[in-house]
């Protein structure tokens, strides 16, 4: 059990899913264990600069405004440190890209 603001969670689990959609390939999981919730798509995987930087601002992966990752991703990363969450993105051995969200226990920043 996790105590959080659902608004915030529902954003983040949101954008996640709906990057996963949008910039990677079916079939899109989302797997729950305790207090981590992993979503993978098996598509290109994220970029090189976002698995060292993370998500930046203004850069985007609709093709008419260049390559990249949405906006999205951005998002749920500054939603995540509002909750005191980790998320954490790397990509699959075989292919695809791993979003992780790691909720806080007790209060206390996951990972912590």
């Amino acid at each position: 059990m996790v105590e959080t603001d659902p608004r915030r969670l529902d954003r983040i689990v949101s954008n996640l899913v709906v990057n996963a959609h949008r910039h990677g390939a079916a079939p899109v999981e989302v797997v729950v264990a305790g207090r981590t919730l992993t979503v993978r798509d098996h598509g290109p995987g994220f970029p090189a600069h976002l698995l060292a930087h993370g998500p930046q601002r203004f850069r985007t992966g609709t093709t008419e405004r260049g390559r990249e990752h949405g906006l999205g991703l951005t998002i749920a990363s500054g939603q995540a440190k509002v909750i005191g969450a980790d998320l954490n993105f790397t990509n699959a051995q075989d292919g695809g890209a791993v979003a992780t969200l790691r909720l806080p226990q007790d209060g206390t920043p996951a990972g912590a």
